[in-house]
């Protein structure tokens, strides 16, 4: 059964909602996006469908709402005239669900509306209701078969997560806070749902539940204990269950919460594992990769538990009644609202975890608000632009993620900024050494070649020579100035976590000032007066006879008036071969011996002050 068809008016923000909910090629529904700014009516969209949900659960259960077993029937969601839009005078809501053979429909009206007035834009749907009485002040009716009803609910995963859902964090001393949990039924009871609707809190009884799973997964008996369905006076049976098919299909169950623990925690090695009974926090606990190990759920992030625990729901809320839904999450059926589903994620979590933990329930019908683009385009690069609908609040016109590209760019810009920054970090702790850090790798090879052959190997034993970004995690990360400019940035910004020396060396086009900031050193490559045809980078210090014609290569640019602009292109690199690797000879370095050598020198007696102030210091 899923939300097919969506009508409202007049309520709050909304004048008028009119939306058809779609299914793919397969039958499956797509997911379903509100956005929109703060105040459009996106969660009263929610408020609705769970509304009608909860009505529709009533009918067959009496654990749907606190007061139920008194013989009263509360609704979900309180309506005044003050919910109806200003001006309007009454409102109207209308919503059909529907299975393979059945609707199933809600109503809620408010104040005087012809039911006549609506016979255009109705049409075919909501059938079972659209004669509603005209002159009651307040209508609300749900109609469908209760057999189907019972089962839809029973098999599969129905459930609100509002955005006021949190976990508590381990370090909370419950008894010291006031706790009124809104649901509180343990024993299996008939006629009880035992599922709530709203979902605010799952980590305790997702914890319970996951220790069921893993005790699944070691079963090694052939037998089960089980009692009757049917009769409440018979005894407890003992069923044969030799099929080690059967047992081997539990572990799968624990494998795929355990695919959701890895997605959530970014770790592809992370399990769950067994604590001994005498545990301090519970018997459920987390290995990451690295073997670093969680005591419990609890001790989470709070984002982690969050997402955590919203998809471990799904799956122990279809798993109560069948437990191959555990094992078989494709199969899950059912309908999910989730209310501001970026909160408390991580970029990387709304962009690439998130659309994929979706994915993973294909016949469960997503209903979500966000505020997050990368969320949006995420779901659209997992599903595909016609696999999600995407609806702008309050007119539910259906838009696309094209209007958020730009987040995308940013995105981008800013993961390639993180990974940079990993680098340099990683460059920076790898050794002891002073460093030198260069724009780039022939930077790196002459340096070290005057340094060899101007019999310098002194200075060569003391320093590592490098280029920027060079030990990325997924390989060179960039050079140039603007890189080195910043890898600067990042040590100056956290000298406390470095203590390693650094000099910037810059090429002399960028005409940097001389600076010195701590343990860091800033100077350029000095310019030759001698070399006025190369001025740019470390190969102006190089005799001009050295560059011979078979090092460039010609660039054509058209011009736009007849003619193109041949351009010449030093190949910088096979020029550095051939003077660092084949023709060594310390003739070539001069320069570097009378203009860059002092500045390495230097670097080297900064290091022996500094080093001195801080023998000073500490022994003051």
């Amino acid at each position: 059964m899923y939300l097919r068809e969506c009508l409202i008016e007049n309520v709050g923000p909304i004048t008028e909602l009119d939306v058809s909910l779609s299914l793919d090629h397969a039958g499956n529904p797509k997911p379903l996006i509100l956005v929109g700014k703060n105040g459009t009516g996106k969660t009263i969209v929610l408020a609705y469908i769970l509304d009608a949900l909860a009505e529709l659960a009533k009918r067959k259960f009496s654990d749907i709402a606190i007061g139920q077993q008194m013989g009263q029937s509360p609704f979900f969601k309180v309506t005044s005239r003050g919910d109806i839009r200003s001006l309007s005078g009454s409102s109207l809501s209308l919503l059909e669900f529907s299975d393979a053979d059945s609707n199933f429909c809600y109503i809620e009206k408010v104040g005087q509306i012809d039911p006549q007035g609506y016979a255009l834009k109705i049409k075919e749907r909501f059938k079972p209701v659209q004669y509603w009485p005209e002159n009651e002040p307040f209508h609300k009716v749900v109609t469908g078969d209760e057999n189907r009803i019972e089962t839809f609910f029973q098999t599969g995963t129905v459930c609100f997560f509002p955005s006021s859902r949190h976990e508590r964090p381990h370090w909370l001393n419950v008894s010291a806070v006031e706790e009124r949990p809104l649901f509180s039924n343990n024993q299996r009871i008939s006629g009880l749902l035992e599922k709530p609707l709203i979902v605010e809190r799952a980590a305790e009884d997702n914890q319970q539940w996951l220790m069921d799973v893993l005790l699944d997964s070691l079963v090694d008996g052939d037998f089960v204990v089980g009692v009757s369905t049917t009769q409440q006076s018979a005894p407890i049976y003992f069923q044969a269950q030799p099929n080690i098919q059967d047992k081997w299909w539990l572990k799968v169950g624990r494998q795929n919460v355990e695919q959701l623990l890895r997605a959530v925690l970014e770790d592809e090695n992370a399990q769950m594992i067994l604590n001994y009974r005498n545990a301090a926090y519970g018997r459920v606990a987390i290995r990451f990769g690295n073997g670093v190990i969680v005591p419990s759920l609890m001790h989470l992030s709070a984002g982690q538990a969050l997402l955590f625990n919203l998809f471990a729901t799904i799956i122990r809320y279809a798993d109560r009644a069948n437990i191959k839904n555990s094992i078989n999450l494709n199969e899950i059926k059912g309908i999910v609202l989730i209310d501001e589903i970026d909160a408390h994620l991580h970029t990387d979590l709304q962009y690439e975890i998130l659309p994929k933990l979706v994915k993973l329930f294909p016949k469960v019908q997503f209903i979500i608000t966000s505020h997050a683009p990368l969320f949006l385009l995420g779901m659209e690069r997992e599903f595909g632009a016609d696999g999600i609908q995407i609806l702008e609040m309050p007119t539910g016109k259906q838009i696309s993620t094209e209007r958020f590209e730009e987040f995308l760019k940013s995105f981008e810009f800013y993961r390639q900024t993180q990974i940079f920054e990993d680098a340099v970090e990683e460059q920076v702790l790898a050794r002891s050494k002073p460093l030198v850090l260069t724009e780039g790798q022939t930077d790196v090879d002459y340096i070290k070649t005057a340094l060899e052959l101007l019999g310098y190997t002194d200075i060569l034993e003391q320093l590592e020579i490098d280029e920027v970004g060079k030990a990325g995690k997924d390989g060179a990360k960039g050079g140039g100035h603007t890189n080195l400019d910043a890898a600067r940035k990042f040590l100056e910004n956290n000298q406390s976590r470095f203590d390693r020396p650094v000099l910037f060396l810059y090429d002399c086009d960028t005409k940097k000032n001389p600076e010195s900031v701590g343990s860091l050193l800033i100077r350029c490559v000095p310019q030759n007066t001698e070399n006025t045809s190369v001025t740019k980078g470390i190969e102006n210090l190089l005799p001009l006879e050295l560059f011979e014609d078979r090092f460039y290569t010609e660039r054509r640019d058209n011009t736009g008036i007849g003619r193109d602009k041949i351009i010449p292109e030093l190949q910088k690199k096979e020029l550095c071969e051939w003077i660092c690797q084949e023709r060594k000879e310390p003739k070539d370095f001069i320069h570097f011996e009378t203009l860059l050598v002092p500045i390495i020198q230097e670097f080297l007696s900064h290091l022996k002050i500094i080093s001195a102030r801080t023998s000073d210091t500490q022994g003051t």
